[in-house]
């Protein structure tokens, strides 16, 4: 049975300080630097925060994490001692950023999301490719991989015009099977599209509402993984919790913060993307398929980044190594890619996808069916690092 654990009163109190502090930097960032988007910027959702701590400079700001990081050496919870240190490294590393003391792109993935630098190896792409080829071969596909996949693409695409109403039967669905293992919350999510965003869905939670880009395509089994990973029993299931815990007094006030470029960022998509096999919705050769693409595309997301950011490479020269292997989602992916990377503060935080998907599933790869509750409490009750995250037991 799914119980809340409450937080020790001296991690509490680290909370309330490192959340005031967080928004404190984030009015100084928005006071110096001009945003099209509330959805851009530091804090991008605060689900009920007040206090701010003001500040003049970054290097002010610096010095009140400097002095902040000294206490988390005192904390009772091991995971807590870790994950808030290395909150206050990443807050501290996103001011020396603005300050240009933080230029390189690895620097930024490390001390932003404290997560593996490298971008993806060819021959991890290549790996993933022979399975892809062993599954299409146990279905019977013939031809190129390329061919395959646009083949089997074009047999479980739904068509632009149905993506938002197949979006909310399966979020219908997806719901009904979160209710099983996490509570769930009165309201429930809905679905709109949109056209010529730098993404292919996002989680407004401020609105409800799952936002898909309908330029790219998709298939069946990629609405799926949205709906798992933007609803349920993703980021709005993990927005929702985090509230319900700090209101009832079992956790800290920075989870009422959703931080760009955190160290909280690869474990929360991590999370969030393991929401189709927390539901038991990963059983078909389709599905398998899915895995792998959606794979291969996550983890060259970091290749691209990498190669615009730190090699320069022209847009073409990208365009082409992703055409290099076989891809979902045609020409629309592609652009929405490249627009992603090309964004200074989202070149670093594609890491967090693949990264954190790394850092979840070994740590879920383990937790047997008894230690479940233990382990959703733990995951949906407080924010983590890859780190704090292996800390489970």
């Amino acid at each position: 049975m799914f119980t809340m654990t409450q937080l020790s009163d001296e991690s509490l109190r680290f909370g309330e300080e490192l959340a005031t502090i967080t928004l404190g930097i984030d009015a100084l960032d928005r006071r110096l630097n001009t945003y099209d988007d509330d959805a851009d910027g530091l804090v991008v959702i605060n689900m009920g925060w007040n206090k701010v701590r003001e500040f003049e400079s970054y290097a002010e700001a610096r010095a009140a994490l400097a002095e902040l990081a000294k206490k988390t050496f005192s904390l009772p919870e091991p995971d807590r001692r870790l994950y808030f240190l290395q909150a206050c490294v990443s807050l501290d590393s996103f001011c020396a950023f603005m300050m240009g003391e933080l230029p390189g792109l690895m620097d930024q993935v490390g001390l932003f999301l404290h997560a593996d630098c490298a971008p993806v190896s060819t021959s991890y792409l290549e790996s993933r490719c022979a399975e892809l080829q062993a599954c299409f071969d146990r279905m019977g596909y013939k031809g190129s991989l390329q061919e395959m996949t646009a083949k089997w693409e074009a047999e479980n695409r739904v068509p632009a015009d149905k993506v938002r109403d197949t979006m909310l039967s399966l979020m219908k669905e997806a719901r009904q099977k979160t209710g099983e293992f996490l509570p769930l919350p009165e309201a429930e999510y809905t679905c709109e599209v949109c056209t010529g965003g730098a993404f292919s869905a996002r989680s407004d939670y401020d609105h409800l509402r799952v936002i898909v880009n309908i330029d790219p395509n998709y298939t069946l089994q990629a609405l799926k993984h949205l709906v798992g990973h933007e609803a349920y029993p993703g980021h709005y299931m993990q927005f929702t919790l985090r509230k319900v815990y700090y209101e009832k007094g079992f956790g800290s006030a920075d989870g009422l913060l959703s931080v760009c470029n955190h160290s909280s960022s690869s474990t929360f998509e991590g999370i969030a993307d393991m929401g189709t096999r927390m539901m038991g919705w990963n059983t078909t050769d389709d599905d398998k398929v899915f895995e792998i693409l959606s794979d291969m595309k996550s983890a060259m997301g970091t290749a691209s980044s990498y190669q615009m950011n730190v090699l320069h490479w022209s847009k073409d020269q990208i365009r082409d190594y992703m055409l290099k292997w076989p891809m979902l989602g045609g020409e629309g992916a592609v652009r929405s890619r490249l627009n992603f990377v090309g964004s200074a503060d989202r070149a670093a935080l594609i890491w967090s996808y693949w990264r954190g998907d790394q850092a979840v599933s070994s740590v879920l790869d383990r937790v047997e069916p008894k230690d479940m509750d233990r382990y959703l409490d733990y995951i949906y009750g407080r924010l983590h690092t890859p780190a704090s995250l292996q800390l489970f037991r």
